[in-house]
Formats: C-alpha cells, sequence, structure tokens
C-alpha cells in the first residue's frame, strides 16, 4: 500500500516530457504567460467579495482593482470568465504593452 502511495506522489510531482522543471516555470500571477502568437494571457482570481486577490502583469503604479477596471474598460471583450472566481484577458503583447503605459494628464 505505501508503495502505491508513493509511486503516486512521484508520478504527480513530475513533469512532461519537454516541460521545464517545477522550480523554472513562471508563475501565472507574477507574470502574463507569452504564447507563441504573441498572444498574453493576464490571469485573474478574485476574492468572495468580487474584489481582486491577484491579477498578472499589474504595473507598479496601480493597485489591482485599477488594473483589472483598465484591462475591462479598454479590453473587457478579450476577458474570459472561468470556474473558481477566476478568469483571464487574452491580449497582444502591443494590446499590453499600450494598457501597461502610465496615463499623462
Amino acid at each position: 500500500m505505501t508503495d502505491l502511495v508513493e509511486q503516486r506522489a512521484l508520478k504527480s510531482t513530475q513533469t512532461l516530457p519537454g516541460a521545464a522543471p517545477a522550480e523554472e516555470q513562471p508563475n501565472a500571477f507574477s507574470s502574463g504567460v507569452a504564447l507563441q502568437d504573441a498572444t498574453v494571457l493576464i490571469h485573474v482570481r478574485f476574492r468572495p467579495d468580487g474584489k481582486v486577490w491577484e491579477i498578472a502583469e499589474c504595473p507598479d503604479f496601480m493597485d489591482k482593482d485599477e488594473w483589472f477596471k483598465r484591462l475591462c474598460a479598454h479590453a473587457g471583450d478579450k476577458f474570459q470568465t472561468r470556474c473558481g472566481a477566476r478568469g483571464l484577458f487574452r491580449l497582444s503583447l502591443e494590446q499590453l504593452e499600450g494598457l501597461k503605459a502610465p496615463i499623462h494628464h
């Protein structure tokens, strides 16, 4: 019985062939995940009260909720809801760079 449990634990920690080891894989919330066609996925997690808990690519000059509101205002059609109080934006690299630029009044 113990061998079976150990085998399952070992199997769950192994990565797929060609995948980076777990310690080298990027954290989706510390930075967006870039895909091959220059599409960037901005992952969002929400608190039970609806406020943003975590969001990727948030500029230093904004808080998480402001960043989410900016993304919704300018790329709301690119947002996809996911289960578990999650969602993501699919943006081009150019769109992301434009949205991250500070607005000068």
